[in-house]
Formats: C-alpha cells, structure tokens, sequence
C-alpha cells in the first residue's frame, strides 16, 4: 500500500540512512512513499494510541522499556528515539514528513507515562530528546532496586504454587534483573569460551536457586537434579519436574484404592488412634472394682 503525498516539487525525498530508497518522484507533480518507509504513516496510527498497557510510575523501568521497543520496532519507529533519524534542515523535503512522525511518537511515549512523569517532559521538543531523560532519569543501575530483586529472589519457595506458577515467578524476577544491565557484557568475538562459561554459570546458580525453593513433595526429583552430570538448565530442570508430576498423577488415577487408603490414613489415623485408647480406657475403668468403698472404676490401690 502507497500513501501519496502533495509536494510542490516532485523531487525524491532523501532521508539521513542510505538504505532510504523506498520514495519516488511521480510525473504529475507528488511523492509516492511506500508502506515499509520509516516516515510512513498508517491510517490507524492515532495520536492517542496506547503501545503498552500499563503507564510507566517510576517503578520497573526495565519492562516498560522492553515493551516501548519492540512497540516501536513493529511501528518501524525505532530511529526516531535512537538517534537514526535526526531532524532534517527545515528546508528539506524531508523535514514536514519527519515532524509528523516526531510528533506522534512523542504522543505515543507522553500516553505510556503517569501523569506526574509526563509533565515532566510534555516541552521535549523530539522523541529523541524525551527517550535519553527517562533513560538518565531510571535507566541507571542502583543499589537498592538490585537489592530488592536478589532479596526477593532469595526468599522466593513453591509454597502453594504449582511448578509452573513457582517458575514463571523466578523468571519474571530474572528477566528483571537482567534488564538491569549490572554486568558489562562483553561483546567482542570470544575465542576462550568465556562467554559460554560465564552463561553456564549463571544457569547453574539460577537452578541451584529453583531447586531450593521446591517444596517437600518433590525432594526426589531435587536429588536427581543434582546427580545430572553436567546440571541441566532451568529450562530443562522445569520440564523433568512437569514430567514427574505427571507421572504421579498416572500412578494415581491407575491406584485410586491405594491413594484413597494412603490419604485416609493420613488425615483419619491419629483420630482412630486417640479413639481406640479411650475405648480401652473405658473398658479397664468398667472392669475395676473397690473393696474399701464397693464403688467401681478404680482400685484400692488408686
């Protein structure tokens, strides 16, 4: 799909990236610019468009920031707040078709803040200028937020959860931290294996992590984690724990009997304990008998 734009010459609109070639100049005087040009514009590109669903307060910058790129990547509007697309010279044929662009990806970041954040950088004059304040403002790695993650994360058990719900929990706060970018990684050619190792590392104090908050039902299945030579990673420790689970509930629903009994004695036994001595009790006390008073269920001895 095309969108035909009036100029008043029909010159070929140049953009700042050489790969721009997706506009030409037409006979009766207009521009033609194809869909895939970062400058275009879709009809339901609104204004007051929402590109993620909760407005970003201060807190978890991380994930409102993932969330923003990959909106605007599908957008094709990545350029206008990473410094790709700089502001053209107001002379250019360019320079009409990138302010309404600008334009609207600063209405898409103000929409996607609170109130109070908005205000604070509603006179940004590009998108660019609005993206580098909040990446200064909350992009920086801080002590405290990264303590907070590694405590939670510490105290984080299965308690009532299920697998899944346990390790979508542990995920949600590692995916966090590693938003966080508290570790320089390297992004040289490795030829040592050190980045191999360094992420094997990491995968492995991530397991040992999720083994231990494990509760008591599946201890079997945390020895046999740890017999596995090398550990496995937390993606393959999460399937053999389903797949243990599922088995258990094979073995159930073919020993119903068996399971019944076994649940039975669990929540009835200490009761049929308790009753059956004081029914022995009752009996020993029926059968005693005093001589000193003649009065029975107990002795002259007690």
């Amino acid at each position: 799909m095309r969108d035909q734009l009036e100029l008043n010459s029909p010159s070929v609109i140049e953009t700042s990236s050489p790969q721009m070639t997706t506009v030409s100049a037409s006979p009766a005087g207009s521009v033609l610019l194809d869909s895939s040009h970062p400058f275009y514009l879709h009809p339901s590109d609104s204004p007051g468009m929402l590109l993620v669903k909760t407005a970003f307060d201060g807190k978890v910058y991380g994930g409102w920031r993932r969330g923003m790129l990959i909106a605007l990547s599908v957008k094709n509007k990545i350029g206008f707040i990473d410094g790709i697309f700089l502001q053209p010279k107001i002379s250019s044929d360019v320079f009409k078709f990138w302010t309404r662009c600008n334009d609207i990806v600063i209405s898409w970041l103000l929409n996607s803040l609170s109130k109070a954040i908005a205000e604070s950088v509603l006179y940004s004059k590009t998108a660019k200028d609005i993206w580098d304040e909040l990446e200064g403002r909350f992009g920086q790695s801080n002590g405290p937020q990264f303590y907070h993650l590694q405590k939670e994360m510490t105290e984080s058990t299965q308690e009532n959860l299920d697998i899944a719900g346990y390790y979508t929990k542990l995920k949600r706060l590692w995916d966090e931290l590693d938003s966080l970018d508290v570790c320089q990684h390297c992004t040289c050619p490795c030829r040592c294996g050190g980045k191999i190792k360094n992420f094997k590392s990491q995968q492995d104090s991530r397991l040992i992590q999720f083994r231990i908050g494990l509760n008591d039902a599946y201890a079997a299945a945390r020895s046999n984690l740890l017999m596995l030579s090398p550990l496995p990673s937390v993606n393959h420790a999460y399937f053999l724990l389903i797949r243990d689970g599922k088995q258990r509930e094979v073995y159930i629903s073919h020993h119903p009997v068996e399971s019944s009994f076994v649940a039975a004695q669990q929540s009835y036994g200490g009761q049929k304990v308790t009753s059956a001595k004081k029914f022995n009790t009752e009996i020993k006390k029926g059968t005693q008998f005093c001589n000193y008073c003649n009065k029975q269920n107990h002795t002259i001895e007690n």
